[in-house]
């Protein structure tokens, strides 16, 4: 049991350092790189769908990694892929150099975070879920302290690309210290299963594709994807736009982070209480009310809002996602479930791109707010009529 406490830790601090370093950053840096770059934001925008696209269209590599080389030469080689991405935000002069760094650091995300963090929970843990919510509280904390290390940074170098050095030397440190030291014998999974909500029936990748049930769960998880992904790449933009201060904004997405994370921590409790399925639902009804919210927003009162409904619901969103995918098909399939569903929230990845060519039309982002709360909307009714699945006889 100790050692299954030390990798959720050695993981947790992995999450935690590779979020601060890459979406909540980047966020905020961009202002800072387009200013002095002169990129255009439908420029800016693409570079960070880049690097929610290859966080999406390489979930299956460290799938592939793990099965055929073990979980730790997987972080390994994210702590490798890592370092290059890094150095190119770092080196950044040209559009291109931004676009291959942002390629790179989302297959780094995806080799470092949660397919091979839930992955070695779901075995070390005979009840995961709230070993869950911790671990994605302590990585959502990343969140948190991203804009801070930032500014941080700023404060003593006064460039921005000094922040992208120091950022990448922490991922690759934190990555090769966990890569060393992780459990990646335990299985669980090998006893008779004690969780009462984990199913016992014989799923496979096949049977579960084959269920209404996988296809919402993906979708709730991309809405969430897409909802904070357009917050963490466009809140700060378009609050300054509507004449808020950069800092004032910058802080309400530490403060979005520091909710989302206090949410997944709270679903890793209430999860004994109150089904996942509510919690998801609610999850979902926070994300649309969050975004509403920061369309309008011009003062104090309204951005508490957003940054309220958008953590709480981003959070809550993320674990009852998760811990549903795992209750309803099982762990043994559970590796392969969870990249597939990361593989599908790709279709987020276009969301800055598309909130940046939103603003370049139209002068604003608020549009693109609110088509994102209306596909919200659609799927909180699909999860509200979702039933746990039954695998169907041979």
């Amino acid at each position: 049991m100790n050692r299954a406490w030390l990798t959720l830790a050695l993981m947790s601090a992995l999450f935690f350092i590779i979020t601060a370093a890459t979406f909540t950053s980047l966020g905020v840096v961009l202002p800072a790189m387009v200013t002095e770059l002169g990129w255009s934001w439908t420029e800016a925008g693409t570079g960070f769908g880049l690097l929610a696209i290859f966080c999406g269209i390489t979930s299956t590599v460290p799938a592939v990694l793990i099965r055929r080389f073990g979980v730790r030469a997987c972080l390994l080689a994210g702590s490798g892929v890592m370092a290059a991405a890094f150095l190119c935000f770092a080196q950044a002069h040209s559009v291109i150099t931004y676009f291959i760094g942002a390629s790179l650091a989302g297959l780094g995300f995806t080799l470092l975070a949660t397919v091979p963090g839930t992955y070695l929970l779901s075995r070390l843990f005979a009840r995961p879920s709230f070993a869950f919510g911790l671990y994605f509280t302590l990585g959502g904390l990343g969140g948190v302290a991203g804009p801070l290390l930032y500014f941080a940074v700023m404060g003593v170098t006064g460039h921005w690309r000094s922040y992208w050095v120091v950022a990448g030397i922490l991922v690759v440190l934190t990555g090769i210290i966990a890569a060393l030291l992780v459990d990646s014998q335990t299985d669980v999974a090998r006893a008779e299963e004690t969780d009462p909500e984990i199913s016992t029936e014989s799923w496979d990748l096949r049977a579960a594709l084959q269920t209404p049930q996988f296809w919402i769960l993906a979708a709730a998880y991309s809405a969430f994807l897409i909802c904070g992904i357009t917050a963490n790449s466009v809140s700060v933009a378009h609050l300054t736009q509507m004449g808020v201060a950069a800092v004032t904004a910058g802080s309400m997405m530490s403060l979005e982070a520091l909710l989302n994370a206090g949410a997944r921590l709270a679903g890793g409790i209430l999860i004994r209480f109150v089904s996942a399925r509510l919690l998801l639902a609610i999850g979902l009804g926070s994300l649309m009310v969050g975004l509403l919210a920061l369309g309008v927003a011009r003062d104090m009162p309204m951005m508490l809002v957003y940054a309220t409904g958008v953590g709480i619901g981003y959070g809550l969103t993320f674990f009852a996602s998760t811990i549903l995918l795992l209750d309803y098909f099982g762990r043994r399939p559970y590796l392969e479930l969870f990249a597939t569903v990361n593989l599908i929230s790709t279709v987020g990845a276009v969301a800055p791109a598309l909130a940046g060519f939103t603003r370049d039309q139209t002068g604003g982002f608020v549009p693109f707010f609110l088509a994102l709360t209306l596909l919200t909307g659609l799927v909180l009714l699909a999860v509200l009529m979702m039933r746990p699945p039954h695998k169907r006889a041979a």
